[in-house]
């Protein structure tokens, strides 16, 4: 006889069929031919991921950092936003004197045609209202710095 009582309280911690199947002495596939298994399974398992939410939820509520950020993201589609410069020194270390002329002459032009691909994708963001400078300030500033 399969105690079913049982087989609900172990879903609702989330075991595993398996574990299920040999906490009550029965094989997976006995549990399964049971109509009452995949109910009692059900009402289980779903007891106890409402219990794991509501436990976030009063987490977060009692002021857990973690949980909030992890919340956001989950249901509210927040991320973390990442760095989007990109740092494109590469140092070459070569000896060019023994390069002819011709040589020299490539090496500089493809050292140039890369520091000329370099891109800064930092955004620049507008200086906050008490910081920008009028025209007729930047013109006063420069009639008082003259000597």
């Amino acid at each position: 006889m399969i105690d079913w009582d049982l087989v609900q309280k172990l879903a609702h911690i989330q075991c595993t069929q398996a574990e299920i199947a040999t906490a009550v002495g029965v094989s997976v596939d006995t549990l399964h031919r049971h109509p009452e298994f995949a109910e009692a399974h059900k009402r289980g398992a779903e007891g106890g991921r409402k219990s794991i939410r509501r436990m976030q939820f009063e987490s977060a509520t009692k002021g857990s950092i973690a949980m909030q950020i992890w919340l956001g993201k989950q249901y509210l589609g927040q991320r973390d936003n990442l760095d989007q410069r990109v740092n494109s020194e590469v140092q070459i270390k070569a000896d060019l004197s023994k390069l002819d002329d011709a040589e020299l002459a490539e090496y500089e032009r493809l050292a140039n045609k890369v520091y000329a691909q370099t891109i800064d994708v930092t955004p620049e963001l507008p200086a906050p209202p008490d910081e920008q400078v009028s025209a007729s300030d930047q013109t006063q500033e420069a009639e008082i710095t003259r000597p």
